[in-house]
């Protein structure tokens, strides 16, 4: 089977401006006719989402973003299964910069002749340096490094693709999640009652960490063919997989925008339960293709079923 995780790194390692974005949809689009899909792009509100295969007869579409991330100041480090430690995680930035606005609205207000209402000062220091830096975080500076975020995830498409020529699957690529999973969110919108029976299945960040972990929403979790999921992905001595419902579990993708979705990621453990780091930052460099092959088996196993 063909490397795509290392090509694709090498080849379009950035997918963020709309030139970038557009040389790595034609690549996609020539490489899914040569392994029997006709790819089309679907615009929607300026979100140009990549269709494979026919929506309408699939019975399971598989999907993950391809757009990559801005370099962060702070890793976006995910923990799906530690919600207490993520939302500490999560709130930890928002805190530094309350503390950062506090020490710039004490200068103005007692060394510099900027008036007494410190109150004043304070909202406007934070807003300032909150939104300030989210701009910077999220439109400036573009992270050369997105490997496993979220190249391994297109990967796995392809790689599955290529495995399985099959007419009852469709495949999505996603454009802008790094801006809050805004073309998934347009894609389920758009199509409301054509997927409301599909399972969806989404893969993000799934090249480093022998931990597999599926996260179903409710819809996910009662739909028949999830049954048949976790028959045919399951643990070999190297890869522990584990299915999780939405409830208890922390992660924001695109399977969210979904009511049938289920979240796909790789995640290495420690004392504090699985984790994903590096993402977001020129550490973004470890992912193993060995990852898109265990995925890859599983899934084929599964589509043998339906």
């Amino acid at each position: 089977m063909k490397d795509y995780l290392n090509y694709i790194n090498e080849k379009y390692p950035i997918r963020k401006t709309t030139e970038e974005k557009s040389s790595f949809l034609q690549f996609a689009i020539d490489e899914g006719r040569e392994l029997g899909y006709e790819g089309k792009i679907e615009t929607i509100d300026k979100h140009n989402n990549l269709v494979f295969g026919n929506l309408q007869s699939a019975k399971v579409v598989f999907t993950a973003h391809y757009d990559t991330p801005a370099a962060s100041f702070i890793p976006n480090l995910m923990m799906p299964r530690n919600p207490l430690l993520s939302y500490l995680y999560a709130f930890s930035y928002p805190i530094l910069l309350a503390i950062l606005s506090y020490l710039v609205a004490f200068f103005a207000t007692n060394w510099i002749d900027l008036g007494k209402n410190q109150t004043t000062v304070l909202l406007v220091a934070y807003l300032i340096l909150y939104l300030g830096s989210y701009f910077l975080t999220t439109r400036c500076f573009k992270n050369k490094h997105n490997i496993n975020d979220n190249t391994s995830g297109v990967s796995a498409i392809l790689a599955v693709m290529a495995n399985n020529p099959s007419k009852q699957i469709a495949f999505v690529l996603f454009d802008n999640e790094e801006k809050g999973l805004l073309g998934s969110k347009a894609f389920a919108k758009k199509h409301k009652e054509l997927l409301k029976d599909k399972l969806i299945i989404n893969f993000d960040c799934v090249g480093n960490g022998e931990h597999i972990i599926f996260v179903a929403k409710k819809g996910a979790n009662q739909h028949h063919l999830y049954a048949l999921v976790k028959d045919s992905i399951s643990s070999n001595d190297k890869y522990q997989t584990y299915f999780y419902p939405i409830k208890g579990s922390v992660g924001n993708s695109d399977y969210k925008s979904f009511e049938n979705g289920v979240g796909v990621m790789a995640c290495k453990k420690g004392k504090l339960g699985f984790y994903t780091d590096r993402i977001h930052t020129k550490r973004d460099t470890v992912s193993s293709f060995e990852n898109i092959l265990f995925l890859t088996q599983g899934v084929t196993e599964f589509l043998k079923k339906i």
